[in-house]
């Protein structure tokens, strides 16, 4: 072998050795242009590809698979309620479901007759439906006999304070009224009434409410037909503009006809229109209450849903509260001393229930006895009635719940709590100072009007015929409607009535009255709860003795 060769290659690799980085940096630079090399012709193709393919149908590449892009859909269908007496009104929401079905949009035609809201009316918060109701206004300005159990349990629903006032937040609606105005006291109150309840529980009105005259001499239009021919024109292009994801430019909360919208827009409402006149006068006269939640809102304290008081004001507000307070005892002082002059100290003892309260527990769905008394059907009776749960009587002493009478002989209370979800109108005071009624009246007109209220359950959808017939007659006595009821003088006498006809009963009481409680005669009585008289169910701040 000859050695200048093995010398070269010798010091070939020492050369190599020495330079190694220029070597690695030249890889390195080219490695860095074979990648932008890459980058740029994939971007080309991307280009190219986009200019080819249309928009509406390009595909995605994600994680090396092909999808679809999804289109949002902002209206899955349509619902229409409808209640009809002779008709008019089943005949209107077919031809509405025609006109709807013209765009495109599943439709669904139901009879509130057939309807259970109980169950179904809930799951249009999440649907993406829109639901319209077209609601004809009866007899004494009541809703028609397929609509009734519908409109008593929204009314019911917008009262109580179980249900909430988002409880149907998500439900988006319209409402078309039949009425005639010549009985103007009550010209499509159905119509007014059940847009009212709907949107006191949240849910969402997309257009003003229309209202079809069967007076021709005052019908807008000319005609009923004519009068939800324009509604349903206008129904129509909101329903498209809804479709394409357009809000509308009112959201239905302004008021006195004072929008907050920064949005602009006509399909809704055309200016100087009926709709839009009739659209103010129903925020004007018709705002939500704005109440607390309690079981029977509406009473007093009417506030602004939007109002937010913040708490650096909340001692201007106390002082102006209590300013209000001093005046209005002020005003009642000389009121009383006037009424002192004209009548003796020692004149009849006043009733409880004053006309003003008469009238707010009545709206409220309490069946009122004589001057003091009271009996509503629980929610949980009703509950029951279908089939369903109970309330914690029946989970911890087995009583039906479908069998449970609940009333209260005294519709006073000891306190006026300030948490307490009641309506804070009822009388207050630490003893016994108005009329007193006789406990076998009360006894009596309180099963007559449990009775009566329960008639009105036969028939309703998911109702079962075994529950009913068992509910007529009651077989528990819950004294836990409102009030203090071992208030009333004769509480012993109304309870050994009660056991009597052998009815249990179950007293509640703050135990704010000892000395009353120690005079109760406590009967270890009852057809499902041996030696029920010992028994002590603790629930908040409430003791409550079965007897």
């Amino acid at each position: 072998m000859d050695p200048s060769l093995d010398m070269w290659d010798f010091s070939s690799l020492i050369s190599l050795w020495i330079n190694r980085f220029y070597i690695y940096l030249g890889f390195a630079f080219g490695f860095s242009l074979w990648i932008c090399f890459q980058i740029v012709i994939r971007k080309q193709n991307k280009n190219s590809q986009e200019k080819t393919v249309p928009k509406a149908s390009r595909d995605l590449m994600t994680n090396g698979y092909i999808s679809l892009q999804k289109k949002e859909v902002f209206v899955s269908g349509v619902k229409i309620f409808y209640g009809s007496q002779t008709g008019t009104a089943k005949g209107f929401a077919t031809v509405l479901a025609e006109a709807v079905s013209s765009l495109g949009l599943p439709v669904a035609l139901i009879n509130l007759k057939e309807y259970d809201p109980d169950d179904h009316l809930v799951e249009e918060v999440t649907s993406k439906n829109v639901s319209a109701f077209l609601v004809a206004t009866y007899t004494d300005g009541r809703p028609t006999e397929s609509a009734e159990w519908f409109c008593r349990w929204l009314e019911e629903a917008a009262n109580d304070f179980r249900f909430g006032k988002t409880y149907l937040k998500g439900v988006r609606y319209a409402v078309f009224g039949l009425g005639n105005s010549a009985y103007v006291s009550h010209f499509n109150k159905v119509g007014k009434d059940v847009d009212k309840w709907l949107w006191m529980l949240g849910a969402h009105r997309v257009m003003s409410r229309g209202e079809g005259d069967c007076n021709v001499v005052k019908s807008k239009h000319g005609s009923i037909e004519a009068d939800f021919t324009a509604w349903k024109a206008r129904f129509i292009s909101r329903l498209q503009a809804l479709c394409k994801g357009e809000r509308k430019p009112c959201g239905g909360n302004c008021k006195k006809g004072k929008c907050e919208s920064n949005q602009h827009g006509s399909e809704a409402m055309e200016p100087g229109s009926h709709a839009q006149e009739e659209f103010h006068q129903r925020d004007a006269e018709e705002e939500p209450f704005g109440s607390t939640s309690e079981e029977e809102s509406g009473t007093e304290d009417h506030q602004s849903l939007k109002s937010v008081i913040d708490v650096e004001d909340l001692g201007k507000i106390m002082d102006r509260m209590k300013k209000e307070k001093r005046e209005k005892e002020r005003q009642e002082g000389e009121t009383s001393l006037i009424r002192s002059t004209v009548k003796n100290e020692a004149s009849e003892r006043r009733a409880m229930i004053t006309p003003a309260l008469r009238e707010a527990l009545t709206k409220q769905g309490y069946q009122l006895i004589g001057s003091h008394s009271g009996v509503k059907l629980c929610r949980w009776t009703k509950s029951m009635l279908r089939g369903r749960g109970g309330c914690y009587k029946h989970t911890f002493y087995g009583i039906e719940s479908h069998r449970c009478m609940e009333t209260t002989p005294s519709l006073a209370c000891a306190n006026k709590c300030v948490f307490c979800w009641r309506h804070h109108t009822n009388p207050v005071g630490t003893e016994w100072r108005w009329k007193m009624d006789q406990p076998e009246m009360i006894l009596k007109e309180a099963i007559e009007n449990h009775q009566n209220v329960m008639k009105q359950f036969r028939g309703v959808p998911g109702v079962r015929e075994e529950r009913f017939e068992e509910g007529m007659t009651v077989k528990h006595c819950a004294l836990s409607l409102v009030g203090e009821p071992i208030m009333y003088p004769e509480i012993n006498r109304f309870l050994k009535l009660l056991h009597e006809r052998k009815i249990s009963s179950f007293l509640v009481t703050n135990a704010q009255f000892p000395a009353e409680i120690r005079r109760h005669e406590f009967e270890p009585w009852s057809r499902k709860i041996p030696h029920a008289a010992e028994q002590l169910s603790p629930r908040a701040t409430t003791t409550e003795p079965v007897l």
